[in-house]
């Protein structure tokens, strides 16, 4: 996956600004790419299956930004590529359930549940090919696949869409012990399995504890999840949990290595 270097006065380097919801809607693809021309993001992930998508094409090829693009994959908004859903709706859908349920449901999926949400992911993938992306990376909306039984589905999608690499679990944002331990897990899992393409994954709230950790163990890469859109002043902002950030990121960009 191809990186631009960040670096502010503490020497910081190698972060990957990722906008997940590429492909969502006008407003929020017009904000990743004032945000890619501002030099205030250098990667995106694209949602295959949302109202945006072909304007989202559209403007990856206008702006030439289509090596760095991952695919968002989705199964809790928008309308499903394959058929499936009629079949297990509950699946595509969390308004439908509880989300404690919802989640209980992801988490222990058996054959014929984990067949046709790989054939709908799949279906995602193909799409975003189709239209001319290359597809650096994968990841999920929602962190759908911090559920052991869509982490097992992505891990069959990189090999069977010879795809490099995917988003690790958030391990800056601390919780709950046994939530930290399960990601910390995972975590170790995954780049032991070499398709991880950074050490450290959260939100721009994580980035205090990102510098501590870096300065315990050394630098790494990290990725920063941001969600642009334009608030009712016409200024781009962090859309991050349902709240308004602005943009506040920890350097400006001295050196593109794209």
């Amino acid at each position: 996956m191809k990186r631009l270097e960040l670096f502010d006065e503490r020497g910081m380097k190698n972060i990957i600004i990722n906008a997940d919801d590429f492909g969502l809607k006008h407003s929020v693809n017009q904000a990743i790419i004032d945000s890619f021309n501002n030099n205030t993001i250098n990667s995106t992930t694209l949602m295959a299956n949302m109202p945006g998508f072909e304007e989202a094409v559209e403007l990856a090829h206008q702006h030439k930004i289509t090596d760095k693009i991952g695919v968002h994959l989705v199964l809790t908004e928008g309308k499903p590529l394959t058929s499936a859903v009629e079949r297990f709706p509950y699946l595509f859908n969390a308004e439908k359930l509880p989300r404690k349920l919802f989640a209980k449901k992801l988490s222990y999926l058996d054959s014929d549940q984990k067949k046709i949400i790989f054939e709908e992911y799949s279906a995602q993938i193909n799409k975003a090919r189709k239209n001319g992306i290359p597809i650096t990376h994968i990841d999920t909306h929602q962190h759908m696949h911090e559920m052991w039984g869509i982490l097992q589905i992505m891990i069959a999608l990189l090999k069977e869409h010879k795809i490099p690499s995917m988003r690790i679990l958030n391990n800056l944002e601390r919780s709950a012990l046994h939530k930290n331990k399960y990601r910390d897990v995972i975590n170790y899992y995954l780049k032991r399995k070499r398709v991880n393409y950074s050490d450290y994954f959260g939100s721009q709230l994580d980035l205090p504890a990102h510098q501590k950790k870096e300065t315990q163990n050394g630098t790494g890469i990290i990725e920063i999840m941001v969600h642009p859109d334009f608030n009712a002043k016409g200024e781009i902002i962090d859309r991050l949990m349902g709240r308004e950030h602005s943009f506040d990121y920890p350097g400006s960009l001295m050196n593109n290595k794209a």
